[in-house]
């Protein structure tokens, strides 16, 4: 189990990338709360607010399973911690940069 410390606006990016099943969130990411989530499923389902969520999936990246315990410093992470690294490092369409600097613990 890894610890991922970031807001939910970021769990929201980063999850939304990660799990197949979700959908990318960033058409109205400059837009949202720093402490909002907002994920949403291919078929559209949307899930907002502060929820305390657990995902269970797979992994866009390597179709291998995984599972996200949302906190309230970020979420707990049980599969390849590789594959959230990965995904931090990848540039952000609208804000530029990285996604977000990685802080796990």
């Amino acid at each position: 189990m890894y610890r991922v410390a970031c807001t939910r606006k970021e769990a929201s990016c980063i999850l939304g990338n990660f799990f197949s099943g979700l959908s990318q969130v960033c058409e109205n990411c400059q837009r949202r709360p720093r402490d909002e989530l907002a994920l949403i499923t291919r078929d559209g389902l949307k899930l907002t607010g502060e929820a305390s969520l657990t995902i269970e999936g797979r992994s866009s990246i390597t179709g291998e399973p995984a599972t996200v315990k949302l906190t309230d410093y970020g979420f707990e992470f049980y599969g390849d911690i590789a594959e959230i690294e990965r995904i931090r490092k990848g540039r952000c369409v609208g804000y530029g940069g990285t996604v977000y600097p990685a802080e796990e613990g």
